[in-house]
């Protein structure tokens, strides 16, 4: 240790200082503790991990030899290096309040998107489900599932002599993430169907956050044929391109109350924080405009798809043999089938399932002529707005008058 003496505030400083090393220490420890995600290091760390436990290490040995200095000279520089910190840690909270008061980039999906999948529960087949019976707020849409997990109106499995009805398999699309109650496609279906026919209608969204090709395929199996549908409608998006859901391994996607282990704690974190999903809605616009300039391949500026042509996926397969199986299911119960792409990059699939003799049309174009600024939830979340539901449902229903569906059968 220096032989200075030290003042009473030198002393302070000292007390603080080993504070502040025994708070890094334990959180260290703890951090080396736990193994995070994509072990890459020792089969324990990520690379991100690991660097955020080399930084921990370098302001533990920093502190310790702070400590053991014990200078009033370096005393003062280091409290200035402790001011600064503390100002730029109050700027970024600053930022990230300012950005969560206003949201002008429209992130507040990454913020919710946890809540809504903690709300689920266990399935043995699907792997998870709905809860039934709840009404809530996600963010600003409101939120309810009827007594059978779905997100609709009460709906009896016994159908009436004079209503026909539709069922509609698909994802967050189908689900309506981003729109209110009333504002999904299948609810403005009924009315546009009512119009044309006049005749009672009940279209049903089956549609569940996160679900593959393989899990609706499984529901209509296990619950949807329950509501004798007259048609069924699968919407299909390129990420449902996914193997077959391990329900064992459905757990990650749902928050219990409190972090498990520091590396999860870092992740939420990183997940709920406006400024960090702001940072990385520039840095995906900067690399589109680097795309379009032909600086840089396109190919990583969509939302992880590995490729243009869906059907270029190692996974295509797995959601082409649920189509089978869905169209298996519908032809031997005499019920047409139709499958509506929302096709984006690719210009391959719809072409592959006609060849498979399953009926599919691109659903993309009902979005046509709508601006981006009102064609999506928000500029980070490339999900429909109640704008483009709302076309996408008389798009649907020409679909269906152009196969004959609408005429009485």
């Amino acid at each position: 240790m220096s032989g200075e003496p030290l003042n009473k505030a030198g002393r302070v400083f000292r007390v603080v200082t080993a504070l502040f090393l025994i708070l890094v220490l334990a959180i260290l420890i703890l951090g080396l503790m736990h193994k995070s995600g994509q072990p890459q290091i020792l089969n324990r760390y990520s690379p991100a991990y690991a660097l955020f436990l080399a930084g921990l290490c370098m302001i533990a040995v920093y502190l310790g030899w702070v400590f053991w200095k014990g200078s009033p000279r370096v005393a003062r520089w280091t409290s200035n290096l402790y001011m600064l910190l503390l100002s730029t840690a109050f700027i970024l909270v600053a930022v990230e309040w300012g950005l969560r008061l206003f949201n002008p980039f429209g992130v507040s999906f990454f913020h919710y998107l946890p809540y809504h999948m903690q709300g689920m529960v266990d399935h043995p087949e699907l792997g998870y489900k709905h809860p039934d019976s709840v009404e809530y707020l996600l963010g600003p849409n409101r939120i309810k599932i009827n007594s059978r997990g779905l997100r609709d109106e009460e709906i009896p499995l016994a159908k009436p002599a004079n209503e026909r009805r539709i069922l509609v398999l698909g994802d967050s699309v189908t689900f309506g993430w981003g729109v209110s109650q009333g504002e999904t496609f299948s609810d403005r279906m009924e009315p546009v169907l009512r119009e044309h026919t006049g005749s009672s209608w009940q279209v049903i969204n089956s549609g569940v956050n996160g679900y593959n090709t393989a899990q609706e395929a499984s529901y209509l199996r296990l619950e949807g044929m329950k509501y004798s549908p007259d048609y069924v409608l699968l919407v299909y998006v390129s990420n449902d391109v996914d193997p077959p859901l391990d329900p064992n391994s459905i757990t990650w996607r749902r928050y219990p109350s409190w972090p498990s282990s520091l590396p999860e704690a870092l992740d939420r974190l990183r997940q709920s924080s406006f400024l960090f999903q702001s940072a990385k809605l520039f840095a995906r616009m900067h690399r589109m405009d680097l795309a379009r300039a032909g600086i840089v391949s396109d190919d990583d500026t969509t939302s992880g798809s590995p490729s243009k042509n869906v059907t270029d996926h190692p996974n295509w397969g797995y959601s082409l043999t649920a189509m089978l199986d869905i169209a298996r299911q519908c032809r031997e119960q005499g019920i047409p089938f139709l499958v509506a792409v929302i096709s984006g990059f690719d210009t391959e699939s719809i072409a592959l399932l006609h060849e498979a003799e399953i009926d599919a049309i691109d659903l993309s174009p009902a979005s046509e002529g709508v601006s981006p600024d009102r064609a999506y939830v928000s500029r980070i979340d490339p999900h429909p707005s109640a704008l483009v539901h709302e076309k996408m449902a008389v798009y649907l229903v020409d679909a269906m008058q152009q196969r004959g569906w609408l005429e009485e059968r």
